[in-house]
């Protein structure tokens, strides 16, 4: 029973430092919202995002630039030139 004599006191039981506690200035308060108002919100919210969808353009309502058509009639006319010549000549 010597070796519990020798143990440290503090080791055992260390000493509380709680330190200083402040107190908050002022308490939190929450907004409460009515029924109504939250319903208005969500059919503005609703309103907007079916305007927005309904005025924005969809894919196939795009029209194709005529560039490309012209770039295709071009590369069409010199993939069958060769063919055409042929033609032309007999």
């Amino acid at each position: 029973m010597t070796g519990s004599v020798s143990v440290n006191q503090n080791m055992k039981n260390p000493p509380l430092n709680v330190g200083v506690i402040n107190p908050p200035d002022k308490y939190y308060k929450p907004v409460l919202y009515s029924h109504t108002q939250a319903e208005r919100e969500l059919g503005a919210i609703n309103r907007d995002v079916y305007v927005s969808i309904k005025n924005s353009e969809s894919i196939t309502k795009k029209k194709t630039p005529k560039s490309v058509f012209i770039t295709l009639g071009i590369a069409a006319l010199v993939i069958c030139f060769p063919k055409l010549r042929k033609l032309i000549k007999k």
